[in-house]
């Protein structure tokens, strides 16, 4: 009887953590665009599947990807109902993602400005060719309060022009 209770008292569990490094380390890691600390970091997970991974660090290109976290043969069903209720020791599920992060390209300022300028100059003509002429008639738009203020002097009908809403 004792064998019994021992048995169903100390039955063990399966612990799964996941750590993320990064070379160079340091970089803030996000896991289902969660933040879980800089690299290299550890957490600890529930379930498997495809995972969204990104890191980012300055003066390096962000680094975005997929990665499945497949079952191990423990955790296919019913072997699980064994494995996690009457298996009488702990196991651990231990998963390692490494990341080569790649640096980001160094852009002279003269470069930077001279693409925005190109960008500029295809921006406007193309406005001025999309564009098709408008017209704008004034009309005045009458201010009325509804209560006078206290702090000031109460505000007169004054018409103020502004574009008409239907031209």
């Amino acid at each position: 009887m004792i064998a019994l209770v021992f048995c169903v008292v100390l039955t063990g569990c399966i612990r799964k953590r996941m750590t993320v490094r990064s070379n160079p380390p340091g970089a803030m890691a996000y896991i289902d665009k969660q933040p879980i600390g800089l690299t290299p970091v550890s957490t600890s997970f529930t379930y498997y599947g495809t995972r969204n991974f990104e890191l980012v660090r300055d003066g390096y290109r962000p680094e975005r990807f997929l990665r499945k976290i497949g079952l191990p043969w423990y955790a296919i069903p019913p072997l699980d109902f064994f494995s996690e209720t009457l298996w009488p020791f702990e196991m651990r599920d231990e998963r390692i993602i490494d990341v080569q992060l790649t640096p980001a390209p160094v852009v002279s300022t003269e470069a930077l400005i001279e693409g925005g300028e190109q960008l500029r100059l295809q921006s406007s003509q193309g406005i001025a060719s999309s564009v098709p002429p408008t017209r704008t008639t004034l009309v005045p738009i009458v201010i009325q309060p509804t209560a006078p203020n206290a702090f000031a002097q109460p505000i007169s009908n004054v018409p103020i022009l502004g574009p008409a809403l239907n031209p």
